[in-house]
């Protein structure tokens, strides 16, 4: 099947991020190491699959009562037609997933030993990865930047699993428990609503808990506990059904004492999801989506988190109120390659202090149509965002707009890609100011890389970006953020403000013998300061 969205727009869909600004580090690289690992859904075990983020528990479940009534999924084509699933979710996990299949007679199914590491050097500071893997039985990660972190997960023949050492956990809708990653905003369709992971085994260079954790996954049910090292407590325990799931989540400790009820169902094309909990104070987040056709999407959600809830693990749908102290609506739709969202949000606890931005409105409206032109692959994309805070001065109330038009022209042609940004921002009663970017290069041989998912079979690859940057700003109210490329699995995402221009070079070479794969990369940047980063990550 020829793919037309590329691994940024794959990450993108599946994330709910609605560019890769919105998005943090840890959760860039989780799906960076998913495409160099992709999962293979016809071997790997129930718990595996829940584990790895990237689907719902009932995709999960979907997944596996279609394996067992008709057979292993053998294309994306055919993953696109199972209940849970569309066509363009399909193509966007097809990055991250294989599709082995061992289920002929006489075939048995095949357990490989993989290995990882890599060590980078970038300033002053070191840091280093390593990720065993045992097919579908075990994992095991070793990190260590500022701190070392050490995970090692294993997986029953049996749907269960123990976590030792450090772990990740992220369930329901994210009020009670949701580690790391949290949306700025509502810039998609698919930032509306989460797909809860549970509690799984992390190689995060900052993990959110670190202990012992179990879980178990029946046919119509999962059910996992954890203990941190610190005496928190965790537990969840969910029920499955032909088109929804329900689930209770708890937690105990020094950084709250709380219950949650979630729920996810669906009746034909329009679906409803939520959480509600307790920790301290009520709070709830709930709202519906209708999915009419492909690629054609309608979404709604409220939430409501008082001033006095006390769930300090918890992770907001939009991450600046880290819920707490706001009620707000949001609306979303998406048609093909348009999509429109607004939110807006109120703080009453701001309010009554006559405190800034105490009600806050944001609208996006995108556009990224893909077509082709000769032997060119053109995307271009238009992003227009509306940003409103309104604050108290003396007896009115005084709003503060921020406008911002963002424009990309990304054209890729064989082993040839090249990107040009033009990002024009007006904040409050400053002057206007932009950002433009151009940015070339390429991959040799083959097709662009990262862009790609045909597999890399070529024995020497070289690889060479080269970006030239120009902004021109009031100053730090107005920065304008910009995504850089950067060493593969790390995210840079600069804030450039004022006058400034910059220049970066990003180059790698990978080999390829037998098994084993060698990769050189290093980055060289010059804005205000030099830069100059370099790793190596070696796969047997």
């Amino acid at each position: 099947m020829n793919l037309l969205i590329s691994l940024t727009g794959a990450i993108l869909l599946l994330s709910g991020a609605g560019s890769l600004e919105e998005l943090d580090e840890n959760e860039y690289a989780r799906y960076c190491a998913l495409a160099e690992q992709p999962i293979c859904i016809n071997l790997a075990s129930t718990a595996r699959l829940r584990s790895c983020g990237l689907f719902s528990s009932y995709q999960v479940a979907s997944l596996q009562n279609y394996i067992e009534s008709s057979g292993d999924i053998l294309s994306i084509s055919e993953l696109g037609t199972v209940p849970g699933f569309t066509p363009h979710v399909a193509e966007a996990l097809a990055y991250f997933i294989s599709l082995e299949s061992y289920s002929r007679a006489g075939e048995r199914r095949k357990r490989k030993l993989r290995q990882d590491a890599m060590v980078r050097y970038g300033g002053s500071s070191l840091s280093g990865k390593y990720h065993l893997e045992a097919g579908d039985r075990a994992e095991g990660w070793l990190s260590c930047r500022q701190r070392l972190t050490l995970s090692m997960a294993v997986y029953g023949k049996r749907p269960w699993k123990l976590i030792l050492g450090d772990y990740n956990a992220r369930m329901g809708q994210g009020l009670l428990v949701w580690g790391s990653f949290s949306l700025g905003g509502f810039s998609s369709t698919s930032a509306f609503s989460r797909n809860a992971s549970g509690i799984s085994g992390t190689g995060s260079w900052s993990p959110s808990w670190r202990g012992f954790a179990a879980g178990y996954d029946g046919r119509c049910w999962q059910a996992s506990a954890a203990v941190g090292i610190d005496g928190c407590l965790l537990g969840a325990v969910s029920f499955l059904g032909s088109n929804g799931s329900v689930g209770a989540n708890c937690i105990y400790g020094n950084v709250g004492k709380g219950l949650s009820l979630d729920w996810k169902k669906s009746f034909g094309h329009l679906a409803f999801f939520g959480e509600a909990a307790w920790c301290g104070s009520p709070a709830i987040v709930a709202g519906c989506r209708w999915d009419p056709s492909y690629e054609t999407s309608a979404v709604a959600l409220a939430r409501y988190y008082p001033p006095d809830y006390q769930a300090a693990m918890a992770g907001a749908v939009r991450s600046g109120s880290k819920t707490k102290d706001e009620a707000g609506i949001s609306a979303g739709v998406r048609v093909r390659w348009f999509s429109a969202t607004a939110d807006m949000a109120f703080h009453p606890d701001r309010w009554k202090k006559h405190a800034k931005n105490y009600q806050q409105f944001k609208s996006v409206i995108s556009a990224a149509p893909q077509f082709s032109a000769g032997r060119w692959l053109l995307s271009p994309s238009a992003r227009w965002t509306e940003r409103m805070q309104l604050s108290p001065k003396g007896d009115a109330a005084v709003p503060e707009w921020k406008h911002e038009l963002r424009c990309d022209l990304k054209a890729a042609r064989g082993c040839l890609d090249g990107t040009l940004r033009l990002d024009f921002l007006q904040t409050g009663t400053h002057k206007p100011g932009g950002l433009a970017y151009l940015e070339a290069g390429g991959r040799w041989p083959g097709r662009a890389g990262e862009d790609s998912n045909v597999p890399d079979t070529s024995r020497l690859q070289l690889s060479l970006h080269l970006r030239a940057t120009i902004c021109r700003t009031d100053g730090w109210t107005s920065r304008i953020y910009a995504y850089e490329r950067d060493l593969p699995g790390a995210f840079n995402v600069p804030a450039w403000y004022g006058r400034m221009h910059g220049l970066s070079l990003v180059a790698g070479v990978r080999y390829r013998r037998k098994k084993t794969r060698h990769q050189l990369d290093l980055r060289a940047g010059l804005t205000k300061y030099a830069e100059f980063k370099i790793q190596y990550a070696v796969r047997l």
